[in-house]
């Protein structure tokens, strides 16, 4: 008999991704707030962090630099600088956010650009060391594939899961999964809910 303890891990999926989750499009002057909605402290959903969008309508914005600032899945603050987009076009963070807490064009104004949230990428951290996945069950919002990767929401895959709408339930062998350096899944898709059992 196995002397190994299992507990559950919940994770849900971050806010609906669009262009406009974190700020509406406006313009703003240099050194100016862009005014952020409610859902910039509140997008990724905990334990979650998800990629940033900045989007200009038609007006060039190329030229300015936005600082983006914000929280990790920790809770660390976090920020970056991003060249502002092209007219009708869209740039992406490299780093990921759990909360967005302000974002600014230090020297130079800009023209009606908003501030979204992309699915592409986005990651939970399940577990942070050496442990087996020994089942799940969840609810799928919308289908995709479900990475589950160790050492980092970038690192190597180690199982991916196609999900399609509704229940989840897939089998796992009996003696689990290994994970050498912790437990992190990728998700392009929407989930509502879901338990992923781990070695405590």
């Amino acid at each position: 008999m196995s002397t190994t303890d299992v507990k559950g891990i919940f994770a849900v999926g971050g806010t609906a991704t669009g262009v406009a989750v974190i700020a509406a499009s406006q313009s703003v002057a240099s050194d100016t707030d862009l005014t952020l909605t409610a859902d910039a402290g509140t997008f990724a959903g905990s334990g979650n962090v998800q990629k940033v969008t900045l989007t200009s309508g038609a007006t060039d914005n190329s030229t300015v630099q936005v600082l983006v600032q914000g929280t990790d899945v920790d809770g660390n603050a976090i920020q970056e600088f991003l060249q502002a987009p092209a007219g009708n076009s869209t740039v992406t963070t490299t780093k990921f956010y759990n909360t967005v807490t302000r974002v600014i064009p230090p020297v130079a104004a800009l023209t009606s650009m908003s501030v979204g949230v992309t699915s592409d990428g986005a990651f939970s951290t399940l577990f942070a060391g050496r442990t087996r996945v020994r089942g799940m069950h969840g609810v799928i919002g919308t289908a995709g594939t479900m990475q589950f990767k160790t050492t980092s929401g970038e690192g190597t895959t180690v199982m991916s899961v196609a999900v399609a709408v509704g229940s989840l339930d897939p089998y796992i062998p009996d003696d689990g999964v290994l994970f050498t350096d912790g437990v992190y899944l990728v998700h392009n898709g929407t989930i509502t809910g879901l338990t992923v059992y781990l070695d405590k």
